[in-house]
């Protein structure tokens, strides 16, 4: 309850500014602050909104999660997100972040929920397919390379947005669409390596923010 959103709350409620203000102790002008995010709700103010209206903030909490559980799923969000928090991210209670997504999305892409997760894009070896600070969603359940494809790959410990392709028996080509400024590598995953190499799983959606 530590955000109330006592705008919210008075149209529920059908109340006036000045009428919310007399219930709690504070002026129409305070309460115009607080909902402009000029002034904050004291802990007193937020005691006595949970005794006078703490059954409706309850319903209307449980109405927007069922709403949420309905229609949508939260996936985590690993990488660089600390520019992205303001995007529709949830923080949860153990600093995770989360988006929330479609379920008829997840089900026309056509992943796995339990084993999918955002990355952010850093860098620009995929451009112009992917920009920087592009949202990969990856399902690391789809390990096994198709050529042309677009999987997500950790090397040296970095996570990275290739293409790959398979090359009999044993080798991957591992391709940057920018190709003016990256050169394609091969992996023999018969040989031992001389630097740490993995496939996360295939990149199934790529969401950019404008600027």
């Amino acid at each position: 309850m530590d955000e109330i959103n006592i705008k919210k709350l008075r149209f529920n409620c059908n109340l006036s500014q000045e009428q919310l203000g007399k219930k709690l102790g504070l002026t129409k002008q305070q309460i115009s602050r607080i909902e402009n995010g000029k002034s904050s709700l004291t802990a007193k103010n937020k005691s006595k909104i949970l005794e006078l209206y703490g059954n409706i903030l309850q319903c209307d909490n449980n109405l927007q999660n069922n709403i949420q559980d309905e229609f949508g799923i939260s996936l985590p969000v690993n990488g660089n997100f600390s520019k992205s928090l303001k995007n529709g991210i949830e923080i949860n209670s153990d600093k995770m972040p989360k988006y929330y997504v479609s379920r008829k999305l997840i089900k026309d892409i056509g992943v796995n929920p339990d084993t999918t997760e955002f990355i952010v894009c850093e860098g620009d070896s995929m451009f112009p397919s992917i920009e920087a600070g592009s949202m990969l969603m990856v399902d690391k359940s789809k390990k096994q390379i198709f050529d042309g494809k677009i999987y997500c790959i950790r090397l040296n410990n970095a996570f990275m947005a290739k293409r790959l392709q398979f090359i009999p028996p044993s080798s991957i080509k591992v391709i940057s669409d920018n190709t003016l400024k990256y050169d394609s590598f091969y992996v023999n995953m018969s040989e031992q390596q001389q630097f740490d190499f993995a496939v996360i799983g295939e990149v199934k959606w790529v969401g950019t923010i404008t600027k």
